[in-house]
């Protein structure tokens, strides 16, 4: 019974079921995919008790091959004209970027952490090698996908920082990639012209020609549901905007979720990101060892950031960026990779809870 017990942080767990049982009531609310949404949990938690279970260390073994690996899904990505952010593989469309984005964080944790034990400084050389790595996944997803490509560079930015990289570099390096992103605007490469149609239509509220007019209707209306939301749930299932609310289910979803559960609900939902944040860096101070800190670091920070611009897009205070809200909107490959993802920061924070417990009895 004792092995069959629970020793991770049963916050964060706590947190997640919460969030999936809004997901389930979400996704049943705006359509007809909740038996598929229910299917996607099951692999994203099984998945979570799965990486519960194997020490984070084993997994970091295969860092190098799966970095690898998502290097050749992103390169097939790129060069398959018929999908801009999937790949087709068995008959299904997955999209790859989350699990790209986390064999990234992943090497990069298993790569400082060989310094950081042994409270050694990357040479210059070492640095430069993280930041060609970090340059190439995030400019190759950053052609099919600016936002996800942003978030996983800040993310990097923080585990780089967290990891006693020098500021000088940093600032550096962080000067290349202005130079990049103005380069990137100036020549119109990928989707940036849509990125550009998006900012427009943020600051001045008006369609541009050559816009997609379904982005403007997606913001009016998005805007529109939290603004007539109640403070209590009183909409449950009965929600009006939703009905001819594009994306409800995926990059709208948290506007259903405050017009039929309430501002209160939506105001909880986003205080359970903030905590799993908060958590998370509590279970990194408390990591046994620089790969596990590094870890840690780099899941609860990504998750946060994800969250926050989804929400700050629904509420229409940043513009659009197609980012999916954890753990709630529908997807497969999402839900996979972010419950394995949690089972290996649960796998930390039972080994963290470990490691202090030893260090208070010597």
């Amino acid at each position: 019974m004792e092995k069959l017990k629970f020793k991770g942080d049963k916050i964060i767990l706590t947190i997640v079921i919460v969030l999936s049982l809004f997901s389930i009531l979400m996704i049943a609310s705006a359509g007809d995919r909740w038996v598929e949404q229910l299917r996607n949990f099951g692999v994203g938690f099984f998945l979570l008790f799965l990486f519960y279970h194997i020490d984070y260390r084993s997994v970091s073994r295969f860092a190098t091959p799966l970095l690898i690996f998502s290097g050749g899904l992103l390169l097939y990505s790129l060069t398959n004209s018929s999908s801009e952010r999937t790949i087709h593989l068995f008959g299904m469309d997955l999209q790859i970027f989350y699990f790209i984005g986390f064999c990234v964080l992943l090497y990069m944790a298993k790569y400082m952490a060989k310094k950081l034990n042994y409270e050694e400084e990357l040479s210059q050389k070492e640095v430069l090698k993280l930041f060609s790595l970090i340059l190439i996944f995030c400019g190759g997803i950053f052609i099919s996908n600016q936002s996800t490509a942003l978030i996983l560079f800040c993310t990097c930015i923080v585990v780089l920082f967290v990891g006693r990289i020098n500021t000088k570099y940093l600032l550096t390096f962080c000067g290349v990639i202005f130079v990049a992103l103005f380069l990137a605007f100036a020549l119109d490469i990928g989707r940036v012209q849509t990125f550009k149609n998006r900012v427009s239509y943020w600051r001045n509220d008006k369609i541009i020609p050559g816009m997609d007019k379904d982005y403007g209707k997606q913001a009016i209306l998005s805007r529109a549901a939290i603004s007539t939301a109640n403070w209590f749930p009183v909409n449950v299932g009965k929600g009006t905007i939703k009905k001819v609310l594009p994306e409800k289910d995926n990059d709208y979803v948290y506007a259903v979720l405050v017009e039929e559960m309430g501002i209160l609900v939506g105001l909880c939902v986003l205080f359970f990101y903030l905590i799993i944040l908060y958590r998370t860096m509590r279970i990194a101070r408390n990591a046994e060892g620089a790969f596990a800190m590094l870890l840690a670091w780099g899941i609860g920070f990504w998750f946060c950031m994800q969250a926050l611009i989804h929400i700050g897009v629904n509420s229409f205070l940043i513009p659009a960026t197609g980012q999916t809200l954890p753990f709630i909107s529908r997807g497969g490959m999402s839900l996979a990779i972010s419950g394995a993802a949690i089972g290996m920061l649960m796998n930390i924070s039972r080994d963290a809870t470990r490691y202090v417990s030893a260090n208070k009895i010597n």
